[in-house]
């Protein structure tokens, strides 16, 4: 059965990709709007629980599917890796410090002890390790096993991978009624510049710790205020609706192209016989 599946998924890599990522992401947004009424810790906790099974499940099927390569888990080498996304943790840090700014003085709170600690981890955890075992280990995969010999091909398969991904993994947000139509539109186009990047990290590293650590960290930049200013500021956060186009676009613009410039730039030095290589090592050990 799993050599017509994986004759299939050869195929028709695109489709594939955009399959398990619709099938996947539908899963946790079942779980996410079932448990929508429940205490904002108990909803977290949940849906925590729920991407780590799902994670599992994704690295299961990464191995039928001959895509998985434990070095990819692996902490060996990992200190480079780093060095080589330094500007994903700069970006985060400017992130950290622009939404710190942005909270008025008299809405900090003393946190909840337990809910702080699971916003914390949440964001690592839970969406930063199930979306990038997702979009990165097992669609990038996908897509890179039929482009990977060219280094046109490599960047043609981290751009649908992280369209695929911006689009996939935010518009649900928006039939959630978490977000407008420009907040959804601002999500989309950075989600999908950031899974860029992300997606030049992981061809780069060769280590999806690296995309997962700056996954999490880039959601905890915004998350962690949810759990230490007043809840009267995350509601009105949430139900906040502007139609100023113009702001948005510049704001848009100023949080996607320089992530975006950054990822280019980091796949201008992607080579593909090192990436063939790896694909090769795996499907001759199995």
């Amino acid at each position: 059965m799993w050599e017509k599946i994986n004759k299939f998924v050869r195929s028709q890599a695109v489709f594939s990709a955009l399959l398990l990522s619709v099938l996947f992401t539908s899963i946790i947004t079942v779980v996410g709007i079932s448990i929508f009424d429940l205490k904002p810790p108990v909803i977290l906790v949940i849906y925590t629980v729920g991407q780590l099974a799902l994670s599992g499940t994704i690295i299961w099927l990464m191995q039928n599917l001959k895509v998985f390569d434990a070095n990819d888990f692996k902490l060996k080498g990992i200190g480079k890796g780093f060095l080589l996304a330094w500007f994903g943790f700069l970006f985060i840090g400017i992130s950290f410090f622009i939404n710190f700014m942005s909270v008025p003085e008299n809405s900090f709170i003393v946190p909840n002890t337990f809910y702080l600690l699971i916003v914390i981890l949440h964001p690592i955890i839970g969406t930063g390790l199930f979306e990038e075992v997702l979009y990165r280990g097992l669609v990038l995969k996908i897509l890179l096993k039929k482009t990977e010999d060219t280094k046109k091909g490599i960047i043609f398969a981290c751009i649908i991978s992280s369209v695929i991904f911006g689009l996939v993994a935010h518009i649900p947000n928006l039939f959630a009624g978490t977000r407008t139509y420009l907040q959804t539109v601002n999500q989309i186009i950075t989600a999908i510049t950031a899974g860029l990047f992300f997606a030049a990290v992981f061809v780069r590293t060769k280590k999806l710790w690296i995309t997962i650590l700056l996954h999490g960290l880039l959601n905890l930049s915004a998350q962690i205020f949810d759990a230490i200013t007043s809840m009267d500021l995350v509601v009105q956060n949430a139900e906040q609706t502007g139609t100023d186009i113009g702001g948005y676009i510049f704001m848009t613009l100023l949080e996607a192209l320089p992530i975006l410039i950054a990822g280019l730039i980091l796949l201008r030095k992607a080579i593909p016989d090192e990436i063939s290589f790896r694909f090769n090592r795996y499907q001759k050990n199995n």
